[in-house]
């Protein structure tokens, strides 16, 4: 299986889906994160602590080392478009541009942000591109080199913390990161210098999610990542567990 992980800023792939991608990637699939933008201005409060006012290029360089580390870590492959924190907003040329990578890569799942999104710009740019960006990719008449692909299952990854009632973020999957969470932790320390918070929050985050979880019969999980689904479950059966 192929995971495509849109983050808008470079350290929301780990923090919102690191476990997920460790997990998955340890059971041998493949994962590549897109990190629209370094986070350079709105998400690096760390370089830029005491009134220091660092060159946006040395902002840039060390987002890139620490998404580099992150990724390393959790074993995905990142690619880094900088198309400029709080200042990219939705184009169909931007749209088109993430199609052709989704023909290109191929994912069987897109996850992405939640949207829409009143609390981050560029998480709500990222949602609408991407999601749009899968309807683009399907299209048998798109202009491109490659071949049209079968619509990827996308899921919508946890909204801004502490603030995920007012955006709406409703999970309907839970997924148990228990067993590889020490993974996801060494990942979140990668971004220690621009963002030590990510450690903690993330922290109670998931236990918060597993606490949920264990009422859906997760009852072992110490620690979870939380999505929401955007398509219906259509089967030949009801989706039950097994007794």
């Amino acid at each position: 299986m192929r995971i495509l992980v849109i983050s808008a800023h470079v350290a929301d792939f780990c923090s919102r889906a690191g476990g997920t991608l460790a997990k998955h990637v340890r059971d041998g699939d493949e994962a590549r994160v897109i990190a629209l933008t370094y986070g350079e201005r709105s998400e690096s409060g760390g370089l830029y602590a005491g009134g220091a006012h660092p060159a946006l290029e040395d902002v840039k360089a060390v987002r890139r080392e620490e998404g580099l580390e992150a990724a390393g870590i959790l074993g995905v492959e990142i690619d880094f478009w900088d198309w400029s924190d709080l200042c990219f907003e939705y184009t169909q040329e931007r749209a088109l541009t993430i199609a052709q990578e989704i023909r290109r890569y191929r994912p069987d799942v897109v996850l992405t942000h939640h949207g829409p999104d009143p609390v981050s710009v560029d998480h709500d740019s990222a949602y609408r591109l991407a999601t749009r960006a899968v309807q683009l990719a399907g299209a048998p008449g798109l202009e491109s080199e490659h071949p049209a692909v079968r619509r990827p299952e996308v899921f919508l990854f946890e909204a801004t913390i502490p603030l995920t009632e007012l955006e709406g973020f409703a999970p309907d999957l839970y997924v148990d990161i228990t067993d590889v969470w020490e993974t996801k932790l060494r990942a979140l320390q990668a971004f220690h210098r621009a963002q030590q918070f990510l450690e903690p929050w993330y922290t109670d985050r998931a236990k918060l999610r597993a606490f949920q979880a264990q009422r859906y019969g997760l009852s072992d999980c110490q620690y979870a990542e939380a999505f929401e689904r955007t398509t219906p479950w259509a089967g030949g059966r009801l989706p039950v567990r097994g007794g």
